[in-house]
């Protein structure tokens, strides 16, 4: 099954494989010029405080050819894909009557930073290929300063071992069958002018290149032969000569290829109800990716989800392989919703590793908290940038991580010992910050507008708090906490005052010093259950004034270059609002589309005119996360029929949102676990104006200031629930 061309054209021009130890990229450009081109022996950017930035080691390596006359580089791309539902990147190119394959795969049992690159060479002519050599090309970038200096190579009797004099990096490079030659000599310039290498390799210098040559002989009709490498990282090149052999164990070339099949195949779950044939290739790719980019590493690094690997296309050439809570929240989640609570588990315990947060602790009134409050680096030590006005407080992410730890629990991961740390260093904390107008108090939220003034009474912050404090009241409960009822009375208060304070005419604020700011952050209010997603009406005609022309939106309307663009997670997220809504709104097919063109990779940003892709790619909790997270949604919700957002037969008031049976819920109500918490929640009911609330009805709400709505219309008349089970 491969990828198929769907409603636009793809724009991306860069894959990755990661294995949870380091992550390779094949790149191409315009002209199909593509070659390996990136490869870290993390996943994160920064290891420590004290650390330099993981470095990219890799300056390019590729296969070159000589056969039937012509000699040169495989560089040309004539198709590329990802294997579906796997790290495996193929690349597909023909030479005369040869049909050439390249695999290349960070294997996930290898258990350290490296990857396989793989040739396959089939004979589709009717005749014999007589002559058939195949070359490698290995460009590492292990040395000193821009020119590499101080670089060494050498033959050994495994293959080929260059390292830094002075900085300790090294790679090994062990050919998969016996090679012809291996040499260290102009291998470049050899190929190019259809010659041989020199065998024999001991190198040092500047910048230095080595390869190896392997002669295939004549090729049969129908007859595929195989060669590759693999290529790790390790600061002891002795010791990793042997990982390697060990874990290659005798294997045959091809039989590489189909073991790493068959761990995805193995790995891989079933699929939500309901999915397309497209949708379960972006869903299963989605959660390869998910997997991919959480750190395997053993200690401090282990389990956390960087938001993004490291790769990014177009204008935006910010590479967000960071972890950053609010990011790891949404893909630990999606991973416990589809079925893996041990991975889920791993993010969780990293985001609360203990002894590695405080460092902001000053901007909360000296509270003491268990999950960073913005990002982190490699080792699990809490971090947040500063921009020169101060640093990002981001409130949000104590709520999305008592979520995302409630989601685990219910998918079987065994979390209980975090629990209680859980409650006293994010419930205690965000009920403690609740201030005098009943949110939870200003911060820098979401879209990260950092401290000194520019923190505010975010929507999504107040939001996530109340859904996290209705999740860790359940959390107290199973652990037998008496202060479960403390987060239910606590969660109830603020999601009043979002209620009274963050809305105006029916249409849900951003925050509240700007009463006419729209910010589609808020969406999340009605996603988590703060507030019941059936009166989201005015909200969502409000927000088509974010809609961007390639027809996706925009996050906000405070227009700096990075608001203006497509947010395709903020698509995500107001396709899971409709999905709850019983609605097909069209932005699950988008992004399912837009997936299948650029080979399964949700990027984080979109060209707001022509929809190509720009920015990180692929979006692991942002992007991969946030769909498996809509797909879910859907699949849980209870609808008549597509669209019913009406009565339901049996004469009730259909809200959109499932009955409470899977006990997942946040809510306390039994007839409540659909995961929106819905059943006692603020109803955002638009004034009652005599008409009309259809798309583009309330674009006036760009430019008025109009009244807040009452809280008693916006609240739910039913008695509060009764206390769930987990």
């Amino acid at each position: 099954m491969i990828w198929v061309a769907a409603a636009f054209a793809g724009t991306l021009s860069g894959l990755v494989s990661a294995n949870g130890h380091g992550a390779v990229v094949l790149e191409w450009d315009d002209s199909g010029y593509g070659v390996l081109s990136r490869f870290h022996d993390h996943l994160y950017k920064t290891p420590s405080p004290s650390a330099e930035d993981t470095r990219d080691l890799l300056y390019d390596s590729y296969f070159g050819l000589r056969a039937e006359g012509a000699s040169g580089w495989l560089t040309p791309v004539h198709g590329v894909e990802t294997e579906p539902g796997t790290g495996i990147v193929r690349v597909d190119r023909s030479v005369g009557s040869l049909v050439v394959t390249e695999h290349i795969f960070a294997p996930m049992s290898l258990g350290r930073p490296g990857f396989v690159h793989l040739l396959e060479v089939r004979n589709e002519g009717a005749s014999e290929v007589a002559e058939v050599e195949v070359f490698s090309l290995h460009n590492y970038h292990l040395g000193d300063g821009e020119g590499q200096g101080n670089e060494q190579i050498v033959a050994t009797a495994e293959g080929l071992a260059e390292w830094g004099s002075t900085t300790g990096l090294g790679m090994f490079m062990l050919p998969l069958s016996t090679p012809t030659a291996t040499s260290c000599d102009d291998v470049w310039a050899r190929v190019n002018a259809g010659g041989d290498y020199t065998p024999g390799c001991d190198s040092t210098g500047d910048d230095r290149v080595g390869g190896f040559q392997w002669s295939l002989g004549p090729i049969a009709p129908g007859e595929t032969r195989w060669v590759g490498t693999v290529d790790a990282f390790s600061l002891d090149l002795e010791a990793l000569a042997t990982t390697v052999a060990t874990w290659i164990s005798g294997r045959d070339i091809e039989s590489l290829v189909d073991a790493e099949r068959a761990d995805w195949a193995g790995w891989h779950g079933s699929d939500p109800s309901g999915l397309s044939g497209d949708e379960s290739l972006v869903y299963q790719q989605s959660l390869a990716y998910l997997r991919m980019a959480q750190v395997r590493e053993s200690g401090d690094p282990e389990g956390q989800i960087v938001a993004s690997l490291p790769y990014a296309d177009g204008a935006f050439t910010h590479v967000w392989n960071i972890a950053w809570a609010r990011d790891g929240a949404y893909a630990a989640r999606a991973l416990a919703e589809a079925g893996h609570p041990e991975e889920a588990a791993l993010a969780l315990r990293f985001l609360a590793r203990e002894g590695k947060m405080g460092a902001y602790a000053d901007y909360i009134e000296g509270l003491d908290y268990t999950v960073s409050l913005c990002r982190y680096y490699g080792d699990g030590t809490e971090w947040s940038d500063d921009d020169g006005t101060g640093p990002n407080i981001e409130l949000d992410d104590l709520g999305l991580y008592l979520w995302a730890l409630h989601g685990a629990v219910e998918a079987g991961a065994e979390l209980d010992g975090e629990i209680p740390r859980a409650l006293t260093g994010a419930a205690d904390v965000l009920a403690a910050l609740v201030d005098e107008t009943g949110l939870v108090t200003e911060d820098s939220s979401i879209w990260e507008r950092h401290w000194n003034g520019n923190q505010k009474h975010f929507t999504y912050t107040s939001a996530w708090a109340a859904r996290g404090l209705r999740d860790a009241a359940d959390l107290a409960d199973r652990i037998g906490d008496d202060r479960a009822e403390t987060y239910r009375t606590a969660a109830s208060g603020i999601e009043s005052a979002i209620a009274s304070q963050l809305v105006i005419d029916g249409v849900v604020l951003g925050n509240l010093e700007e009463s006419s700011a729209l910010d589609l952050a808020a969406v999340d209010a009605f996603n988590n259950g703060s507030l019941n997603p059936e009166s989201a009406d005015a909200s969502l005609a409000a927000w088509e004034a974010l809609r961007v022309t390639a027809g996706g939106y925009k996050r906000n309307d405070d227009g700096d270059t990075y608001d203006e663009q497509e947010w395709l997670f903020i698509d995500l997220r107001l396709a899971e609002l409709h999905a709850r809504r019983c609605e097909d709104h069209g932005l699950l097919d988008r992004a399912t589309a837009l997936a299948l063109d650029n080979h399964g990779v949700l990027p984080e940003l979109l060209d707001p005119a022509t929809g190509e892709v720009t920015g990180p790619a692929p979006m692991i909790g942002f992007g991969a996360g946030a769909y498996v997270l809509a797909l879910h949604a859907r699949a849980d919700a209870t609808c008549d029929e597509p669209g019913d957002t009406g009565g339901d037969s049996d004469g009730a008031v259909d809200t959109g949102v499932p009955a409470d049976t899977d006990d997942t819920g946040d809510n306390a109500d039994s007839a409540d676990s659909d995961d929106t918490g819905a059943t006692d929640r603020p109803a955002v009911v638009p004034p009652d104006c005599g008409c009309a609330a259809g798309p583009g009805a309330w674009l006036m709400l760009l430019g008025w200031r109009g009244r807040r709505q009452s809280p008693v219309k916006l609240l739910r008349k039913s008695p509060p629930p009764a206390a769930s089970r987990l």
